[in-house]
């Protein structure tokens, strides 16, 4: 049991950090049973606040009936309702002490893979022809 990590056993059944048993819905079970919010067992966990804990059967199961109540959950819900949450001018999101260590750990690994290592290099050579990054002026050498 890592930090972090979330565990799963050969069903694709996640862990419950608590009693160490098996559930499709971790987070559900964390409630009803450990009378725990989801967001106190992520954050003593060191899970991401933003992803949910559960298998995969389990979240095909919640697509489909999404994808089969998509006048009701997308185009009510997201679409009309949505307005409350969406990014407003002046607003700064998600600044780095809102942050999850999770969520710093996979953006971390993200960087590491292939794809992200090609748009580095790709941004740095656009911005080696702006200007912003011109190695004299950034090192103050003439």
């Amino acid at each position: 049991m890592a930090y972090g990590v979330i565990e799963y056993n050969e069903e694709g059944k996640p862990m419950c950090e608590i009693c160490g048993e098996y559930h499709d819905r971790v987070l559900s079970h964390v409630r009803q049973k450990h009378n725990m919010s989801a967001r106190e067992y992520k954050i003593e966990f060191g899970f991401d606040l933003k992803k949910g804990i559960c298998s995969k059967e389990s979240s095909n199961r919640t697509r489909l009936k999404t994808l089969e109540n998509r006048a009701i959950v997308i185009d009510k819900n997201l679409i009309e309702k949505g307005h409350k949450s969406r990014f407003k001018n002046g607003n700064k999101g998600r600044t780095k002490d809102k942050v999850s260590e999770q969520t710093r750990i996979a953006l971390k690994e993200r960087l590491k893979t292939p794809k992200m290592q090609k748009a580095l290099k790709e941004s740095g050579k656009k911005l080696g022809k702006s200007g912003l990054g011109n190695k004299a002026r950034w090192n103050n050498e003439k």
